[in-house]
C-alpha cells in the first residue's frame, strides 16, 4: 500500500534549490512544448538560460509556463514532484541583474539568454509506502 502527501511551500522550495534540471512546459504555435533545461532558483523566480533565437526564448513574454522537477524509484515505487506555474519574462543579462547566480546550460551554444518563471503557484507530492500502523482496515 502507497500513500501520497502533499508538500509544504517550503519543501518544495528546499528541493527546487537543490536540483540542477528539471522540465518546462511552454506554448508554441503547434501547442505546448515540454522540454529539459537547467535551471537556478533565484529570489522569487525560476531561472533558465535558453539559446538565443529559440521557440522557448520566443515564447517567454508575460505567457505562462510550467516547470517541473521529480525523482523516482521505480523498484520502491517511491517519489516526489514539485510543479511551478507562473508567468515567464526575459531576465537580461548581469549588467541588468547583478546578483543573478551563474547556472549551467548543458544543451545552449555560446552565452545563452536567461528567462525567469515567476513562483505564482508552487506544489509537490511525496508518494512512499505506507506504514501499516496508519492502515485501520482490520486484517483477516
Amino acid at each position: 500500500m502507497y500513500q501520497f502527501e502533499e508538500l509544504s511551500r517550503d519543501e518544495c522550495l528546499r528541493l527546487l534549490g537543490e536540483g540542477v534540471v528539471g522540465w518546462v512546459a511552454y506554448p508554441d504555435d503547434d501547442g505546448a512544448r515540454l522540454v529539459p533545461v537547467n535551471y537556478v532558483l533565484h529570489r522569487d523566480e525560476m531561472v533558465l538560460t535558453t539559446s538565443y533565437g529559440s521557440k522557448l526564448a520566443a515564447a517567454a513574454h508575460n505567457r505562462a509556463m510550467s516547470f517541473g522537477i521529480g525523482e523516482f524509484d521505480v523498484s520502491s515505487r517511491t517519489g516526489w514532484s514539485v510543479v511551478v506555474r507562473g508567468r515567464s519574462h526575459l531576465v537580461g543579462d548581469e549588467l541588468v541583474n547583478p546578483d543573478l547566480p551563474p547556472g549551467e546550460a548543458w544543451a545552449v551554444r555560446g552565452k545563452g539568454i536567461p528567462i525567469a518563471i515567476e513562483l505564482a503557484h508552487v506544489s509537490g507530492r511525496r508518494v512512499r509506502a505506507a506504514d501499516p500502523a496508519d492502515d485501520p482496515a482490520p486484517r483477516g
